[in-house]
């Protein structure tokens, strides 16, 4: 079953995923769960989504260590395999090891590699035309540094799958569509033009990490290459596929990219706990189809999504869009059916759309709209638009 037959390398889906991953405990308190991933997987089942011939699941092994240094120094991955041994010092804080978002847990190098592992393998088999789409949504580790852990990330799978891409000659353009700034996926890039980092996200005036305002466009040879849409928490279906519209299709097409990376974080939805925004299952769905459209191959990852089953059921969605599948409910009208597993907290994979109105409406539809001007005026001419 691991091995694909390159010559329908035009049809091609692969969806990386292992009970063992999905199980990973970070604490009953700790809001990051990879469980999400198994819930996400009865969902496939239950709405027909993995039964088409061209789609293949693989279990990810852990990334090379050699691999990690494309990114993280040496010092850091030391003190990341003594905390996967629940070892402690006070040299792992100042490294974000040990602290309330990043504690130390056994087995947590292992996991974090192993995560890794499933977003380089996609990167390498979309670059030898043995995929044309990939998912692991147990990836998007986007806020891990060079030499730290924050924001639940440990080791940033974006950013070393990116790093190996471009020693292979290969243009990159990264879209993150989480609630958080992806803020260590553009400190590795913000100098670099043979990555287009664009990332839509909550504003940093009012969520973690603080950070990835519209005038953050890059430095030195990259700048124009670092792209920021920040929206005002509260921001609906409307404001959201507005800016992203707006950006983001024509800025990847004048880039041409051979590979696309995107985090897709369902944080965004309206019910997260740690997000702020209204974007609904519609939006959601929506950018991720665009995405796909854009994308001559493409590695998606989750990214976060704090409620567990609306991120399952908004995964699932994610999986039919890059397919070109529609759900199909295999337990509608039976008896219990709507309370099948997960289903049973979210209702169903999609939600109503949700429109703002009034003076805040106004608000957040005026700020996109200056967001939008200013990147079409300092962004736009860099790569011909």
């Amino acid at each position: 079953m691991d091995k694909l037959n390159i010559n329908e390398f035009s049809k091609q889906k692969v969806l990386f995923y292992s009970d063992k991953l999905s199980g990973f405990d970070f604490g009953p308190a700790h809001p990051f769960k990879p469980s999400r991933a198994k819930h996400m997987m009865d969902l496939l089942s239950r709405y027909s989504l993995l039964n088409a011939k061209n789609q293949q699941i693989i279990a990810p092994e852990p990334v090379h260590e050699d691999l990690l240094y494309l990114f993280h120094t040496r010092e850091y991955i030391e003190l990341l395999k003594r905390a996967g041994q629940t070892e402690f010092s006070i040299d792992m804080l100042k490294a974000g090891l040990g602290t309330e978002d990043n504690p130390i847990v056994p087995g947590i190098y292992d996991f974090s590699r192993t995560a890794a592992g499933g977003t380089h393998r996609g990167a390498v088999m979309l670059a030898a035309g043995d995929a044309d789409i990939v998912f692991n949504p147990i990836g998007g580790f986007h806020h891990a540094g060079t030499d730290h852990a924050e924001g639940f990330c440990y080791i940033n799978d974006c950013a070393i799958a990116i790093a190996d891409m471009l020693r292979k000659g290969k243009r990159v353009a990264y879209i993150d569509i989480d609630v958080h700034f992806g803020n260590g996926v553009r400190d590795a890039y913000a100098s670099c033009s043979d990555v287009l980092t664009v990332s839509i996200h909550e504003s940093g005036d009012t969520i973690y990490p603080w950070s990835g305002f519209q005038n953050d466009t890059g430095v030195g040879p990259g700048r124009g290459y670092t792209v920021n849409i920040p929206l005002l928490q509260g921001s609906d279906d409307e404001v959201f596929l507005y800016a992203f519209e707006s950006i983001v299709p024509p800025l990847v097409g004048a880039f041409k990219p051979d590979i696309v990376v995107a985090v897709l974080g369902a944080d965004i939805h309206r019910e997260d706990p740690l997000g702020h925004l209204n974007v609904t299952s519609y939006g959601y769905e929506k950018a991720v189809r665009i995405i796909r459209d854009i994308s001559p191959r493409l590695l998606a990852t989750g990214g976060g999504g704090y409620n567990v089953y609306k991120t399952a059921a908004l995964w699932a969605l994610a999986w039919a869009a890059i397919c070109g599948l529609e759900p199909v409910d295999n337990y509608a009208g039976l008896v219990g059916g709507m309370m099948y597993g997960p289903e049973a907290q979210s209702g169903s994979l999609r939600d109503k759309p949700y429109l703002a109105s009034g003076d805040f409406k106004t608000k957040c539809f005026e700020h996109a709209r200056d967001v939008v001007a200013y990147l079409k005026q300092n962004v736009f001419p860099v790569h011909g638009l």
